[in-house]
């Protein structure tokens, strides 16, 4: 049963005081929701459980609840239930995604804004919220001395939470034309570049050393992580850069690629990964 307004002298029914019982003590009747949901006025002082395969959100609005109102949420499902702030604000100092069986309560200080409180399960410690990975298959090549992206590998994720960190692993193939000519790569995240090196005294900012240098077949794999922090909820693209000192670099073939015996081709790979709190 949702929130109530008495009058002086109303008489409770037995109902009312179960329900006055249960918020009092924390929690309220409880609702079951399948899908996403949008809270309403109704839901103050109640408990809305949602028990979803997929993932789903609970969206808060301003205009609906007073100072003073909790909602709680539970997540009984195995998708991952994320509390979302529509036109009301809400904040927390924890996480406002509920994986299976987690829980918390909303608690309004004003009309449009809310704390939510996640309760924390003991032990529990960071999580893999979501994957995403690309790999490249086809060659690529480039005479570019300036970066030009590197055509298939680029992935992009919508990170669940803006606090969470998106650990980056990478391994790309490639190899360079002429002898003591080389080249450069780097990861982007969108067009910002990131992990780069010191640029200072003619030194090139890149994420990786060069490309092989003293052999004119020999491939070269360079492979890394990096723990990035996007600090956003928005789509993020990862992709790699490349660029030549000299002569053409190679992505996922050897320079001499009529040769027989000493042709290769490989893959290239991009792997995302975010980690919630």
């Amino acid at each position: 049963m949702a929130k109530q307004t008495f009058t002086t002298g109303q008489v409770l029914t037995a109902a009312q005081m179960t329900s006055l019982q249960q918020t009092a003590m924390g929690g309220g009747s409880a609702t079951a929701k399948t899908t996403s949901y949008v809270l309403v006025a109704a839901d103050a002082g109640t408990t809305v459980a949602m028990n979803a395969a997929g993932a789903t959100t609970i969206t808060v609005n301003t205009g609906l609840f007073a100072a003073g109102d909790t909602v709680t949420i539970q997540n009984l499902g195995a998708g991952t239930c994320t509390v979302t702030a529509g036109t009301a604000t809400v904040s927390t100092a924890g996480s406002l995604a509920l994986v299976q069986y987690e829980s918390g309560i909303l608690y309004f200080t004003a009309t449009g804004a809310a704390i939510f409180n996640d309760y924390v399960q003991a032990g529990s410690s960071a999580k893999v919220l979501q994957v995403v990975s690309v790999t490249k298959s086809d060659p690529f090549t480039s005479t570019s001395t300036s970066y030009v992206d590197v055509t298939g590998l680029s992935v992009s994720i919508t990170p669940t939470l803006n606090t969470s960190k998106i650990l980056v692993l990478y391994n790309v193939s490639g190899s360079q034309q002429v002898a003591i000519n080389i080249a450069h790569s780097r990861l982007m995240r969108n067009s910002t570049a990131i992990n780069i090196g010191d640029a200072a005294s003619l030194r090139d900012a890149s994420t990786s050393d060069p490309f092989s240098t003293d052999s004119l077949i020999v491939g070269t794999t360079i492979a890394g992580t990096f723990l990035d922090s996007p600090a956003t909820t928005s789509a993020t693209t990862y992709k790699f850069q490349v660029r030549t000192v000299g002569n053409t670099v190679y992505i996922n073939r050897t320079q001499d690629d009529t040769d027989s015996a000493i042709r290769a081709r490989t893959v290239s790979t991009i792997t995302l990964m975010e980690i919630g709190a």
